[in-house]
């Protein structure tokens, strides 16, 4: 048999790899970068009194929210730590999550009386909370890209931002274990500006972090 041909029979009996391999270690890496983010924030700002965060409604928009964009980018990674891949519909899952608190914010703003308005809007942690959440993703995105660089990535930037994404969305549900603005306007706000600042510098950072 002629090696063209050997080639051949072997690639039509070749079939695609199973997500299996390539979602277990990112799923992995999620828990132990949510870990080491957890044990930051106890160390770094300590945690609010959780019965009552529980109890609490914004407690649980604040996690919805954040948590949706995080599994957005873990189903982005998933596709992209393949070569070629695609983030396929992802997206649009984090566009519904942020459609529906934008949602939520302007049926605030409505009944706020013009007095609240700035409230709504800068709560009382405003000027941090955006650095917070970046800084509380560090730990999560290192450990995404330390598997995504043991697997195949070939869209090095839209991978990063979709490592950047996944950290962003898990340490801010992290930092809501702590923060408590209760307003789905601040939330809207200075909650995504953390997670797409955490998605911009990680598509910065995957050009040069997941080069083979």
């Amino acid at each position: 048999m002629k090696t063209a041909d050997l080639i051949a029979a072997l690639a039509s009996e070749a079939a695609p790899t199973p997500p299996a391999p390539v979602t277990r270690p990112i799923l992995a890496a999620c828990a132990a970068g949510a870990a080491a983010t957890l044990v930051l924030l106890v160390l770094w700002l300590g945690l609010r009194p959780l019965a009552d965060a529980l109890a609490s409604r914004p407690f649980w928009m604040k996690a919805g929210y954040t948590a949706v964009l995080g599994l957005a980018g873990v189903l982005m990674v998933r596709r992209l730590a393949r070569p070629g891949g695609r983030v396929g519909w992802a997206p649009l899952i984090a566009l519904a999550a942020l459609a529906a608190l934008a949602g939520l914010s302007g049926l605030e703003m409505v009944h706020a009386r013009p007095d609240q308005m700035h409230a709504l809007m800068m709560g009382h942690t405003a000027r941090v909370c955006s650095l917070r959440i970046l800084a509380l993703s560090a730990p999560i995105y290192l450990a995404a890209v330390w598997v995504l660089r043991r697997l195949a990535p070939t869209r090095l930037a839209l991978t990063g931002a979709a490592a950047g994404l996944l950290a962003g969305g898990i340490g801010a549900s992290v930092y809501g274990l702590y923060c408590d603005e209760t307003a789905a306007t601040f939330v809207v706000l200075w909650y995504t500006a953390g997670i797409a600042a955490a998605a911009g510098l990680g598509a910065i950072a995957g050009r040069w972090l997941l080069r083979w």
